[in-house]
């Protein structure tokens, strides 16, 4: 059987605090890299709590930091920040805000979509 390099969208939508879940959807698209595949994220609802800079979660920081390196695309919903009244500035740097319309796109053009 031959291998084939998927798209696949790390799609975070439960808040960081109380359980593991989010970091979890980091671990798994650091993950997708080491098994050849093209991954980005998206954080939509209350996962978009996990890309606050102004907490203290270590384990975050660091597949951040590893997902980043591998060129991973890290995006968020601007219709859930705006619900929950996030400014951008509140938010880590080179995260890229996603209007309805591309996070709509962003789901569509992912072969696959797995959900924390």
């Amino acid at each position: 059987m031959e291998f084939t390099e998927r798209k696949v969208l790390i799609l975070v939508n439960s808040k960081p605090f109380g359980t593991i879940i989010a970091n979890e959807g980091w671990r798994a698209a650091v993950g997708m890299f080491g098994m050849d595949h093209e991954s980005q994220m998206l954080f939509v609802g209350d996962g978009v709590y996990g890309l606050m800079k102004d907490q203290d979660i270590k384990p975050i920081r660091m597949f951040k930091s590893t997902f980043e390196s591998f060129d991973g695309r890290v995006c968020v919903s601007k219709k859930s920040l705006e619900e929950r009244n996030i400014d951008a500035s509140e938010i880590f740097e080179s995260v890229e805000i996603l209007e309805d319309e591309d996070v709509a796109k962003t789901l569509v053009e992912n072969e696959i979509v797995v959900t924390f």
